[in-house]
């Protein structure tokens, strides 16, 4: 079970992670190109390998700024995901968490928890890492197109009635207003998912 649940993980995560440093580092070289006239090296067989290795690592480090806005309570309103919010349905199944871990000292973000370790190991049909990394695929590429609406709103300046930025811009708005939408509602499957997971094997006794 544990290289199985490690498998779903690696598969998953991993891919999420490449998938949105490909998509920051293409936008960073078109920056460097168009705006600044930087060359920078091709995308060829020899140079395939570094450039994988910079897209992971910066698939990193965006997860990573996503993680410390979520973490920082003045910044937190930029990624609204309303964590430590359940409604009353939610609150009832943590209620049954409780007594099913045994635990009476437990707020209901760390019941939640609890429910997510146990969900992600008996969940056979791998819904619940998949849920789960489409909300941080999702967040990732919102935190991308934001910063790249900030750059292009501050370039506005330099480049006065340049009609290619104003429509960069407003591409790059728009695919931060739907990847917000996008991992908000990623977010809410994964919470689901988790919770009715809970259910059944409490109900099941699996």
């Amino acid at each position: 079970m544990d290289q199985k649940i490690f498998s779903k993980f690696n598969v998953y995560d991993q891919v999420g992670y490449l998938m949105v440093g490909a998509v920051f580092l293409l936008i960073v070289v078109f920056n460097a190109y168009y705006f600044f006239q930087v060359s920078v090296p091709p995308f060829t067989i020899d140079t395939f390998f570094a450039w994988f290795i910079v897209a992971y690592f910066l698939g990193h480090l965006i997860q990573g700024l996503s993680n410390l806005i979520t973490d920082t309570e003045k910044l937190r309103f930029l990624i609204p995901e309303a964590k430590s919010e359940f409604n009353e349905r939610e609150k009832a199944i943590l209620q049954q968490a409780k007594e099913y871990f045994d635990l009476e000292e437990q707020d209901d973000n760390r019941l939640w928890n609890f429910c997510y370790v146990l969900a992600s190991a008996k969940d056979i049909t791998g819904q619940v890492q998949a849920f789960n990394s489409y909300y941080s695929l999702y967040r990732g590429w919102f935190i991308i197109f934001g910063l790249e609406s900030l750059f292009l709103l501050f370039s506005f300046p330099f480049k006065v009635y340049d009609f290619d930025i104003l429509i960069l811009f407003m591409l790059s708005l728009f695919l931060t207003y739907l990847f917000r939408r996008r991992f908000i509602r990623f977010w809410k499957y994964t919470r689901n998912k988790v919770l009715e997971t809970f259910v059944i094997i409490k109900t099941m006794n699996i």
